[in-house]
């Protein structure tokens, strides 16, 4: 069976809640809004769990659970940059010096490493969690609902 519409569910589900924490970040004090940014990946990858054990009576087979697990990694990772750089260019609409900046920061070999070993630390937990997720504690979710795996 094709997990295409469980990657389109978990964008959805993804984008939507990234949507409302975005907001609620936002109202919250500094630095207590980045406490959000794991929230709608989660919620997320429980719900389309749920939805698949629903749909196929069953645990995701190993080559399955590796595929999501890349999958949902790449659209979450792939949506958040996608919507990073387009929130920066539609903010230099009016001033294009916000865009030389975002452009001068990039090329700054510090700032990028900053960059990426940060996104490091919430993608590999991320990705792990996931991978467990959908192994071990799908399975036992599945015995649970249906008395096997």
């Amino acid at each position: 069976m094709s997990l295409t519409r469980y990657f389109v569910m978990f964008f959805i589900i993804c984008l939507v809640l990234s949507c409302v924490c975005g907001v609620l970040a936002a109202l919250l004090p500094m630095g207590v809004g980045g406490i959000l940014t794991a929230v709608p990946y989660i919620v997320a990858m429980v719900w389309v769990l749920y939805i698949f054990l629903k749909r196929n009576q069953r645990a995701p087979t190993q080559a399955e659970r590796k595929k999501i697990t890349l999958g949902f990694t790449l659209i979450f990772w792939g949506y958040n940059i996608a919507f990073q750089i387009l929130g920066v260019a539609l903010f230099a609409i009016k001033d294009p010096e916000i865009w030389q900046n975002f452009i001068s920061y990039l090329q700054q070999p510090k700032f990028m490493s900053l960059v990426v070993i940060m996104g490091m630390l919430l993608a590999i937990p991320l990705y792990l969690l996931t991978y467990w997720f959908y192994g071990a504690q799908a399975k036992r979710m599945s015995v649970k609902m249906f008395g096997h795996e």
